[in-house]
């Protein structure tokens, strides 16, 4: 509600003064001055804080060392306020690591009575960990300034809490390119980013695990999955962010990623907890927004910093608010108080090749394992098994699938990748027309079919264009459509206002 007051009295202010400044009538404009102020005045003050007066150290004299490196689902992005030094958005000091108490390793180190050594900074890439220091000219007491693999090897831990990967996988873009109005199916640059998961990420992944082990000097190393946001029902309250979108992020990225870092994990000898459904009853779609355990939008700055880029405001949107750092820490800590007590069982062995996960196959419709499968029970083509798969090419420019060997009058089933099944019947002879769209390349341009050729027995039909997806081409940056849909929604509700304060004023 409070930026809905900020909007109204914005442009009833800017409307105000600019009707005053037409008609020459100053105490109108003043007015409208007046509310403008009040309006900046009072966002200014909801997103401003003081720093966070937790000491950096829960229990510094404890005899229990746990060190957390990586990113901002470990830091703490999306809290109310930061530790000092760690909400600098000024050029010369710089740093948004955006460490805060709220975080799960410094919950889990109050709980377990431990000391915490907290190197984890927000926006870190597997380089930040390994390779460079993230803020280069940050003062020296405030950790950013040095790589954080240099941290830890200068460190005595007894334990090693690391959550690395999100950045590089891209989470932010798909983010925007996905939730952001106006901007195309952000399912049309899903090949890309899935390829780049299994040829880029992985193995870096494999490789700075390793690295970190060696680093620890013996100490156990936990890698942490990333809890998934995204409830299982589809919703209306994310803007931009459809059925499909949805579903393609929920089902098929976040947990190839979360795949990824577990083999990752098995791989380096590396001990793993699994955070994937960690905020499971709080997630987009399964509370409104306000009361999930992840922010959606959220705008904050530290009281004397300096802010030199807008979007450094925003930067806790869709991250885990202190209520999700709560779950987080439910779910990690049993695993890391065994550590503690060394009741840790034994490393499984390295997994055999055949066990790795294979690279991500888009097409991903083959028959299960096994067998045939029955069609999907969310479609309404249910009973009997698939006994048969089969692909069709198509051009862009197809709009229409014609199937002719399905039974007469039965239900055709249909749907464009992770979307909603939607059917329709086929006529007296067995044909039916079936709307597809394959415009965008890579995973967007797959298409369900299901018919039923005899009682009972399902051919599914996988039409697609994927030959046009070229996974070695990054797609386009978003575009900045809806920002300027939303400057040219207030801009014209700022000129309707000044219409209408003129006309009754006229009157």
């Amino acid at each position: 509600m409070i930026w809905v007051l900020v909007c109204v009295l914005a442009a009833v202010g800017i409307a105000t003064a600019i009707a005053g400044a037409m008609r020459r009538r100053w105490w109108q404009l003043a007015v409208g001055a007046l509310s403008a102020f009040v309006a900046i005045a009072l966002a200014q003050s909801h997103v401003t804080r003081s720093p966070d007066e937790a000491p950096l150290d829960p229990n510094p004299s404890s005899s229990f060392r746990i060190v957390a490196l990586g990113d901002s689902y470990i830091s703490g992005e999306g809290a109310d306020r930061y530790f000092p030094g760690t909400d600098e958005p000024g050029r010369g000091r710089r740093n948004l690591c955006h460490r805060a108490s709220s975080a799960y390793p410094y919950l889990v180190a109050e709980e377990l009575d431990a000391s915490l050594h907290f190197y984890a900074c927000s926006g870190a890439t597997i380089a930040d960990v390994v390779q460079h220091p993230q803020y280069p000219h940050s003062p020296l007491e405030v950790a950013g300034g040095r790589k954080q693999l240099d941290m830890l090897k200068d460190d005595e831990p007894d334990l090693v809490l690391l959550s690395i990967g999100g950045n590089d996988s891209g989470f932010a873009e798909i983010g925007i390119d996905c939730a952001l109005p106006g901007l195309p199916d952000c399912r049309r640059a899903a090949s890309f980013w899935l390829h780049r998961l299994d040829t880029n990420v992985y193995p870096q992944l494999v490789r700075t695990f390793r690295r970190v082990r060696r680093a620890a000097g013996g100490a156990p190393v936990f890698a942490f999955t990333y809890p998934n946001p995204l409830g299982q029902e589809f919703c209306k309250e994310l803007a931009g962010l459809d059925e499909a979108e949805m579903a393609f992020v929920r089902e098929v990225f976040a947990p190839r990623l979360n795949e990824l870092v577990k083999s990752a994990a098995a791989l380096a000898r590396i001990r793993l907890i699994d955070l994937e459904g960690a905020l499971a009853g709080y997630r987009f779609c399964e509370k409104t927004i306000g009361h999930t355990a992840v922010n959606f939008v959220a705008l904050e700055r530290t009281g004397g910093s300096r802010i030199a880029r807008l979007s450094d405001l925003g930067r806790g949107s869709l991250h885990p608010n202190p209520l999700g750092h709560t779950l987080l820490e439910a779910a990690a800590l049993p695993g890391l108080r065994a550590a503690e007590e060394g009741d840790l069982p034994p490393l499984p062995p390295v997994p055999p090749a055949d066990q790795r996960p294979p690279p991500f196959d888009v097409d991903e419709l083959r028959e299960a394992p096994g067998g045939v499968p029955p069609p999907p029970a969310a479609s309404d083509c249910t009973g009997g098994l698939v006994v048969d798969v089969i692909r069709a090419p198509a051009e862009s420019a197809v709009k229409f699938f014609a199937v002719e060997k399905a039974r007469p009058h039965s239900t055709v089933c249909y749907r464009t990748y992770r979307d909603r099944w939607h059917s329709l019947r086929a006529d007296d002879v067995g044909r039916a027309n079936v709307p597809i769209d394959v415009r965008n390349p890579g995973v967007a341009s797959i298409n369900e079919i299901l018919i039923e050729e005899q009682r009972d027995q399902w051919q599914k039909i996988v039409v697609s264009r994927l030959g046009a997806a070229d996974e070695a081409v990054e797609p386009p940056a978003p575009s900045k459509l809806g920002l300027y849909l939303l400057i040219a929604a207030i801009a014209l509700g700022a000129i309707a206002i000044v219409t209408i304060v003129v006309k009754v004023e006229n009157a």
